[in-house]
């Protein structure tokens, strides 16, 4: 299974840039279980220690909540989302 979550990560990490949690469970509103989330985050670090990826965490203005987020070692996520309005700000991890 962690096979898998790599290769969803590393292929969404292509276009757009990056992906949260959230959005590799397809949970639009975050009501999955937490031990759902627990392992998919635990792959984004592990990705993260090995240099692949870079940890963000998205914070959420419509929800008052966080995310975990990985981007492309060379995407500056907090600047993207500042520079279209998104509803979310970000900070590294």
């Amino acid at each position: 299974m962690e096979e898998s979550i790599e290769h969803e990560i590393l292929g969404r990490l292509k276009s757009p840039g990056w992906v949260t949690s959230r959005g590799l469970l397809r949970d639009p509103a975050g009501e999955l279980d937490p031990q759902e989330y627990a392992a998919i985050e635990a792959v984004m670090k592990k990705l993260a220690s090995e240099g692949s990826v870079v940890l963000w965490r998205l914070k959420l203005q419509n929800e008052d909540s966080e995310l975990l987020a990985v981007a492309r070692p060379d995407y500056e996520l907090d600047k993207e989302l500042e520079q279209r309005g998104a509803w979310a700000t970000a900070e590294r991890y």
